[in-house]
């Protein structure tokens, strides 16, 4: 099970003990700025699940987010 860890500047993706990836951003004005986003392993899907995370986590926190990172930009261009 891939457990998701949010911290004032990082979304992480662990399972078990092992890092799977994590996103990197910034809070400033109400505003989520996405700066990188890593996924450690291919065709796990796990790029997608950090950014799920983090579109649950800025609705709940009232944030927008401003996708700087070219997966986020890509993730969040299909969600629409």
């Amino acid at each position: 099970m891939i457990q998701m860890i949010v911290t004032n500047t990082e979304i992480l993706a662990i399972e078990h003990i092992k890092s799977l990836g994590k996103i990197e951003f910034t809070l400033l004005d109400n505003k989520m700025t996405i700066l990188h986003t890593y996924a450690y392993e291919s065709g796990r899907g796990v790029g997608s699940l950090l950014m799920q995370k983090a579109v649950e986590w800025a609705k709940e926190h009232d944030y927008t987010i401003i996708p700087i990172c070219s997966f986020a930009q890509k993730y969040l261009s299909k969600a629409r």
